[in-house]
């Protein structure tokens, strides 16, 4: 027999039918809160057989951050008698979207002239009544409840779903929200019912609230303190049950979230690593305590890699025999392989270096073996367990190795083993072992005095610890576009708009005003132009180019060219063009084919019906002008320039010193330019980079501070930007870099450390920063190499 609320809910979708009927022919908004997805999904086809007219229907991509003009282009020229969204709830910037919606409140009411139904849930609506009130006044609400028994059965099913799902994971792939059937919709649905029933005075049977707990820790985002509170409350309760399994299960999540503690707060690593150590003991023994073997080989390994890290090589040897013996049993070759592996560890740790050697190969034979079997993949998850056996794990066996013949004097094969180790191995997966195997290659280069490869990897190894965050300063190096771990074993944090490292270093306005010209049809060509040193390329490749890649304009994505080399630069921008291309699913570009500027005009033109709009941006262009000096071959950019202005959607950046941007002028002789008025210095197409102000370097060293191990005392925050300003009353960013880089490396933090360097401390920085450049040359090359810096 139905209940009350069921009955309750005909009655408001007949009503809802109603309405919508009565106001064909012109623009109503109702709002339809209904919080169960699963009683939505049932509510929309009976609203749908209800309604006589003709009902369009819309169901929202989770990028679309305007709902008007995703309305039009749906419908283009049709005119239905009503028109039905859902998917609100999946939208990533739902507030960017509502507001947007109450910037064309009367283009909705000209334009759409028909009853438009959006279904919401009670976040959203709530959101409504905040940040477009006007809107909400223009709209009806009809709110769907939900049976009490359903809500149980929804939060019970999602929760035990989710509980085995991880549970034959074990410690592998750390699943995603959308492999559990998780996401922040999801998460608001399991608080929202749990609040329901609380409002109800309805009480969750301990176990059931247990799982429930367990499930928001693991659905909520894993960085934060909330989702260890659900784990701990989820383990008091089984504890309370005296649910053994499960104990032991959330022991191991509360140990993965110290771990992945650990990877977000270098600085307090070996605490983390210390308590997850305690957590993965206790879940691997309780494991053990009710006889359940499988389940100790499914999460054991993670006790042996939090070991390994901290150097607790009794207990290791240990952990990996048993493992060893239990992957055997249940035939888990990359898990056993992984145990050899910790045995390799242990035996270089006992300096029993030959044995390391062996062990290495074994767990490289078991690996590549296992890797043989089971390629091709036969499904996305073998794929990415592929993937990440093959370039992360496979490289620390291989790096095991090389550590083994460095010891036993084979240089030449340790050399060529830690080159397979570094390029087999993903530094996103696993950064601070990806530095270790650039760190421990460079060393024996060194030794055997090849210089040039030792300084190459110097320069990667500081790229990388910029790159994932590993430094403040990064001395005279290109800022890169800061990239997250993704190492697949562990939880996934949200990444930010604009790059940690462009915000820090003080130029976020310049992205934001570049993002707004590129943005408008009104500016075809940019200019950027500034002193050498002030950062231009650092903008464009961690600042511009990142936020340009995540951006639509208009509806339309945008394909970014980033171009550099201007030798033979039509063909090396035809095959980045394409390289681009390929990117995108639908498109079949051949780079072979791009390889004239007709060509490429062509695909441009092409790109511009395919609903996409191409930037292309030519970075450190005074280059151009060193290897293109002839009339007829500057003549030829000019008219390359001419066609690309021509063309719609099509944007050029061009970016170079401001010393050299009057060669710019001969392009408007050489071509017709008439698309900007033939003045390519114009002060619309140009746009200055500036060095710092005094308060801005300033805000720029707390800001790059911030978030790193190395941290200035403000007084001398206040000397060092003083002394750099000394000489032109602003400070050069390269110099703030390279100083600040030279304070990172002899951790000089106070004032009176940095006084102690002598009268000229700022200059002594500098000197020191240059001398270990060139001891990088080798000492016979020293006094070349000083000779090379002073031209």
């Amino acid at each position: 027999m139905p209940s009350y609320r069921e009955i309750n809910n005909q009655k408001l979708l007949q009503k809802l039918v109603q309405g919508m009927e009565m106001s064909q022919g012109q623009f109503r908004l109702f709002l339809a809160q209904c919080n169960n997805l699963s009683q939505r999904d049932r509510l929309i086809p009976q609203l749908r057989e209800s309604f006589s007219g003709d009902l369009a229907q819309l169901q929202l991509d989770e990028s679309v951050d305007e709902l008007y003009a995703t309305i039009r282009k749906c419908l283009g020229n049709q005119q239905p008698d009503a028109l039905m969204v859902w998917g609100l709830e999946f939208v990533r910037n739902i507030d960017k979207l509502l507001v947007a919606m109450s910037l064309v409140r009367e283009e909705f009411r000209k334009n759409c002239p028909f009853p438009i139904v959006l279904w919401i849930d009670a976040e959203i609506s709530r959101k409504f009544i905040r940040l477009i009130p006007d809107f909400e006044n223009w709209s009806s609400l009809t709110v769907f409840e939900t049976a009490t028994q359903e809500l149980i059965d929804f939060i019970q099913q999602t929760s035990e779903s989710v509980y085995q799902k991880v549970l034959e994971s074990g410690a592998g792939i750390f699943l995603d929200d959308t492999t559990l059937g998780l996401g922040e919709s999801a998460y608001q649905e399991l608080v929202g019912a749990r609040q329901e029933l609380l409002n109800r005075e309805v009480t969750l049977e301990p176990e059931l609230e247990a799982n429930l707990e367990f499930v928001l820790g693991r659905a909520t985002d894993n960085s934060t303190e909330v989702a260890l509170e659900h784990y701990q409350r989820s383990l008091e309760l089984w504890q309370q049950i005296n649910n053994s399994v499960r104990v032991a299960h959330t022991y191991y999540y509360l140990g993965l979230w110290w771990r992945s503690y650990a990877v977000r707060h270098r600085v307090e690593k070996n605490m983390a690593c210390e308590k997850a150590c305690s957590y993965f003991q206790q879940s691997v023994e309780g494991f053990e305590t009710v006889n359940r073997p499988d389940l100790v080989a499914k999460f054991i390994n993670t006790w042996g890699e939090v070991l390994q890290t901290l150097g607790r090589w009794d207990e290791l040897e240990t952990v990996a025999n048993r493992a060893i013996e239990l992957h055997q049993t249940y035939s888990q070759p990359f898990c056993e392989a992984r145990a050899y592996g910790f045995l390799a560890e242990f035996e270089l740790a006992k300096n029993n270096y030959k044995q390391a050697k062996k062990l290495a190969h074994t767990a490289i034979e078991i690996c590549n073996k296992t890797l043989d079997a089971l390629s091709p993949p036969s499904s996305e998850k073998d794929e990415i367990t592929l993937d990440w056996e093959r370039y992360s794990h496979l490289g620390k066996y291989l790096f095991a190795l090389a550590k083994a013949e460095k010891y036993l004097g084979k240089f030449e094969a340790s050399i060529a083993n830690f080159e397979q180790a570094k390029n087999t191995t993903k530094p996103e997966y696993s950064t601070e072992f990806y530095i270790d195997i650039i760190t421990e290659s460079r060393e024996i280069y060194y030794q055997q005095k090849a210089y040039l490869a030792a300084f190459e990897l110097k320069q990667k190894l500081q790229q990388i610890e910029q790159q994932f965050g590993f430094v403040a300063f990064i001395g005279a190096n290109r800022l890169g576009y800061r990239k997250p771990n993704t190492n697949p074993a562990l939880p996934q944090l949200n990444r930010r708009k604009v790059t940690q490292e462009i915000s820090a270093s003080g130029r976020k306005f310049n992205v934001e005003e570049l993002l707004e010209r590129i943005s408008r049809p009104d500016y075809k060509l940019i200019v950027i132009h500034g002193q050498s040193g002030v950062g231009k390329s650092s903008i464009l490749q961690a600042g511009l180019i990142p936020a340009l890649e995540k951006k639509s304009i208009d509806t339309r994505n945008l394909v970014v060219v980033l171009q550099q080399v201007y030798i033979h630069w039509i063909s090396e921008l035809g095959e980045s063009l394409a390289k681009k291309l390929k990117a995108i699913p639908q498109l079949a570009v051949n780079s072979h084919i791009l390889n004239s500027t007709e060509a490429i005009f062509s695909q441009l033109r092409n790109n511009a019906e395919l609903n996409l709009l191409t930037v292309i941006i030519f970075d450190q262009f005074e280059e151009f002008f060193f290897v293109n000096s002839e009339p007829v071959q500057k003549r030829e950019f000019a008219q390359f320039l001419e066609e690309c202005l021509k063309i719609p959607f099509v944007k050029i950046v061009l970016s170079l010193r401001s010393d050299y941007i009057h060669y710019l002028l001969e392009f408007n002789y050489l071509a017709n330019l008439e698309t900007i008025n033939n003045d390519i210095l114009s002060k619309n197409i140009l746009y200055e980079l500036r060095n710092f102000s005094q308060d801005k370097a300033k805000l720029v060293i707390q800001g790059l501070t911030e978030n790193s191990q190395f941290k200035i005392d403000p007084n001398l925050t206040e000397k060092l930007v003083e002394d750099l300003a000394q000489e032109l009353g602003e400070i050069r960013p390269i110099e703030l870099q390279v100083v600040g880089a030279q304070l990172q490396t002899e951790n000089i933090t106070t004032v009176e450390k940095y006084q102690e360097l002598g009268d000229y401390p700022k200059a002594e920085l500098v000197n020191r920063y240059l001398t270990s450049v060139v001891k990088d040359c080798g000492e016979q090359n020293e006094k070349m190499a000083w000779l090379v810096l002073m031209l």
